[in-house]
């Protein structure tokens, strides 16, 4: 027989090896099944609080997500832009709720809204914010909305997939629409699912899908979506609680890399009117950081830069020949300021191209719009100047002092 084994070892080493698969076999299939479960649970507990957004009389469409008891919800600027500020929403209760716009960011393509309850004092479902900053190409995703208008007893459909990259930048249309910081999915999102939400495998809230890569002839995903990052909309959230149209930063300098050996950011142009200039920033310089991050490349600075609001204060680090500085700068904006408009006089024709505003249907959100420049909506505004005053209130009577005041 030389060194061969017996027949009844073999067959006993075959037994033991066949028994051992069996067992991780069953081990590996309870483990799916588990994780199965889990994702169902957190789908199960997720799904109240996302919103089917239509304009007036169910015309167009979108999706939405609820952030708080009080039905405050975000969606995508170009979901509302062309319905008005007064629009109707449906939960997955099968209820269809009038909403109206409360606060927008044309540039980073998000708008908040508000659902109006059935009874005085319903709490609505919502979900918890998660942290962008610790997505990771590789992390489940789990995507929720309306795409193509196919809820229409309101409840979403849910794609499954990777986060495909973090920190992309997509280039806006015109001044509009920037993507920046944004995350990149291959969880499958199509036209519909504009401003639904994007979930962590916790059911935390990390973005707000908004664009997508599409077949152009039959208007389907090609496996790239992009969603707005929760932590980037975190920055602007105060604002749009305000009834503010808000504006995203610009540091008022033109900046290019340059790469010999390294690649290197180097300002090209600056405004003499910005805060930058004002710190001493200067052309030739090279940045180092902006906010705490590195930087080397156009694409870094956009990203970083796209996050913020106008009128922040950020810490920014340049080079001038070996000299390494560091100074906090006041961020300018990007849209263009409104040039002063003629009186409009009845009867006075509209400029070529201009359309005209929707009239806003009668209905309880009506009563909660105020028109005003550079507002979204002004009753907002106004509502939080009264909880602001009546905050300040409580530590005395300081109506008898007149004229500006110095805090």
């Amino acid at each position: 027989m030389g060194n061969r084994l017996p027949r009844w070892v073999m067959g006993l080493v075959w037994g033991i090896s066949s028994a051992a698969a069996t067992v991780l076999l069953a081990a590996d299939l309870t483990r799916v099944r588990q994780s199965e479960k889990e994702r169902i649970a957190v789908i199960e507990r997720v799904r109240p609080a996302v919103v089917a957004v239509y304009g007036p009389g169910g015309q167009g469409g979108g999706s939405g997500v609820v952030i708080d008891r009080d039905g405050f919800a975000l969606t995508n600027f170009h979901v509302v832009a062309g319905a008005g500020p007064v629009l109707q929403c449906g939960l997955p209760d099968g209820v269809l709720y009038d909403a109206v716009l409360v606060g927008l960011d044309r540039v980073g393509d998000v708008a908040l809204i508000k659902l109006l309850p059935k009874a005085e004092g319903q709490p609505f479902p919502f979900v918890t914010f998660g942290d962008s900053d610790t997505v990771r190409e590789g992390d489940w995703s789990i995507a929720m909305g309306n795409p193509f208008l196919l809820a229409t007893d309101f409840t979403p459909s849910v794609t499954f997939g990777l986060v495909s990259g973090v920190h992309r930048y997509q280039y806006p249309e015109g001044s509009l629409l920037e993507y920046t910081d944004c995350i990149q999915i291959d969880t499958s999102i199509n036209p519909g699912n504009s401003g639904g939400p994007l979930f962590n495998m916790k059911g935390e809230l990390i973005g707000i899908n908004g664009r997508g890569s599409f077949d152009k002839r039959a208007r389907i995903n090609s496996g790239v979506g992009y969603a707005i990052s929760i932590n980037q909309i975190k920055n602007f959230l105060g604002h749009l609680r305000a009834g503010l149209d808000t504006d995203h930063a610009s540091l008022g300098a033109f900046v290019a890399t340059e790469s010999d050996d390294v690649p290197r950011l180097v300002v090209r142009d600056i405004l003499d009117t910005s805060d930058a200039s004002r710190r001493g920033l200067d052309v030739g310089d090279e940045l180092i950081s902006f906010a705490g991050r590195p930087l080397s490349s156009v694409n870094e600075f956009k990203n970083v830069l796209g996050i913020y609001p106008k009128d922040w204060r950020l810490p920014l680090e340049f080079r001038r020949q070996n000299e390494r500085k560091e100074v906090l700068v006041r961020l300018q904006g990007v849209l263009p300021k409104e040039q002063p408009m003629e009186d409009e006089a009845p009867g006075r024709p509209r400029p070529p191209g201009q359309r005209p505003t929707p009239p806003i249907p009668d209905g309880p959100a009506k009563k909660l719009y105020i028109e005003r420049k550079g507002f979204a909506n002004y009753y907002f505004n106004e509502r939080q100047q009264q909880r602001l005053w009546e905050s300040f209130r409580k530590h005395g009577d300081f109506s008898a002092f007149k004229g500006a005041w110095s805090i």
